[in-house]
């Protein structure tokens, strides 16, 4: 947890060329900060499965819950490598474009085209509906998907075979972590 907070606010602060408190908003700064004294106090940290003491909820703009209920109906999916529809399957990027386009968003058709449209997020002002991107196969932004709060974003799970939920916080993702984007 604490690496995924240094990480978010170096990458935020990198990307954004703005400080930690401009780029996430009073309430997201401050947990930073009680989380950040906790660590430097050595206060015992809440474990990934317990709530945060005050998780920021989000009200999500109509566009927002559109597009995340789009995703969430695509769960169960079939995977297929350059898949972009219903009758094909999805590859990560295809499953963002057909999402959004069914949301009247135009996007490029791969993960990094994607990557190059909208405006860059830092990680502890992820909203759902913003676009989280990870190297995977090879480098820059390799893989997407639709981050719908909570740390949970949907993708597509090659490992799984299906339209799936990821946790940001699994091993896997920190360490591939690229950047996110939004384009509502």
């Amino acid at each position: 947890m604490v690496r995924w907070i240094l990480i978010a606010v170096l990458t935020g602060t990198l990307l954004s060329g703005v400080s930690a408190a401009e780029a996430a908003p009073a309430s997201g700064y401050n947990q930073f900060m009680q989380s950040l004294d906790a660590v430097l106090t050595g206060a015992v940290m809440p474990v990934a499965d317990e709530p945060l003491p005050s998780v920021r909820s989000f009200s999500l703009n109509g566009q927002a819950a559109q597009i995340v209920t789009s995703a969430r109906n695509l769960l169960g999916q079939p995977v297929v490598w350059g898949g972009a529809s219903l009758a094909q399957g999805f590859d990560c990027s295809g499953l963002v474009q057909y999402v959004y386009r069914q949301n009247g968003i135009i996007l490029p058709r791969t993960a990094d085209l994607q990557f190059l449209v909208g405006r860059t997020v830092s990680p502890v002002a992820l909203q759902p509906g913003d676009l989280v991107y990870f190297t995977t196969y090879e480098p820059g932004a390799s893989h997407v998907g639709i981050y719908i709060g909570n740390n949970k974003f949907i993708h597509t799970s090659f490992s799984q075979g299906i339209v799936a939920i990821a946790d940001m916080n699994d091993a896997y993702f920190v360490k591939r972590y690229y950047g996110a984007k939004r384009v509502l």
